[in-house]
């Protein structure tokens, strides 16, 4: 009743989350129509793995020819920068957590898209202290949300982050594969056992995050493992 009492008085939608312009119409995406229309929404051919972009005939891109990840596909919906680039640093960083209800609704059109077919959708967890510290994982809000939206079940703290690390974004792409080994644990298999799971996440860069999550949790029984990220930062060949 609380609940239902907030949003009488302070409806959603009603301002643009990328430039507070008033929305007139009941729009899902919390987004005008001018800024709807310039998003950098992924279009181009992309990596049938990794998602990156790709301009030649090849399925694959140059990495993932060479090397094999644990997660089967990975996509997002934008690319990383411009309007999306602040939108997510605002979600992440400065407590904007009524984002993530609009930016699910983005990530549950690009998973009908895709048609990923998923038992379950799960999320990169965070270390418990940075949880402290910022209040909230933002993937966890995304995934939750996104449950909902598709009708899939959601695992909540299925899978724990149990090692505190560098942050993935001060590193090296070689920095990065060695810095989350033995990060990750599974403390719930029966939420993954001979299911295709989704994880979800904000942002989608070289993929080692993900792919040792899909590590422990096809080790959990897993059948398939995807990923969907709100943005990808794309690596053009």
């Amino acid at each position: 009743m609380f609940n239902n009492l907030l949003n009488l008085l302070y409806p959603e939608n009603l301002t643009c989350i990328f430039c507070d312009e008033e929305i007139f119409d009941n729009n899902i995406y919390s987004t005008c129509d001018n800024c709807y229309k310039n998003l950098p929404f992924i279009k181009e051919k992309v990596c049938d793995r990794c998602g990156d972009v790709i301009k030649s005939m090849a399925t694959y891109c140059n990495r993932c020819q060479k090397s094999k990840t644990n997660y089967d596909k990975a996509r997002s919906v934008f690319y990383y920068k411009d309007e999306i680039r602040s939108c997510i640093k605002r979600f992440k960083f400065d407590g904007c957590k009524y984002l993530y209800k609009p930016l699910a609704q983005f990530m549950a059109e690009k998973y009908k898209e895709e048609k990923f077919y998923c038992d379950v959708i799960t999320y990169i967890p965070i270390h418990e202290t940075r949880l402290k510290l910022r209040g909230y994982n933002q993937a966890e809000l995304l995934a939750k949300e996104l449950s909902k939206i598709l009708n899939v079940e959601f695992a909540e703290n299925a899978l724990l982050k149990i090692k505190k690390t560098m942050p993935q974004a001060e590193l090296n792409y070689k920095q990065r594969q060695t810095n989350l080994i033995d990060v990750f644990k599974v403390v719930n298999k029966s939420a993954f056992k001979n299911k295709n799971v989704l994880i979800v996440d904000d942002i989608f860069t070289t993929g080692a995050t993900i792919d040792n999550c899909a590590s422990v949790i096809k080790k959990a029984g897993a059948n398939k493992v995807f990923a969907l990220t709100v943005a990808h930062t794309i690596i053009e060949e």
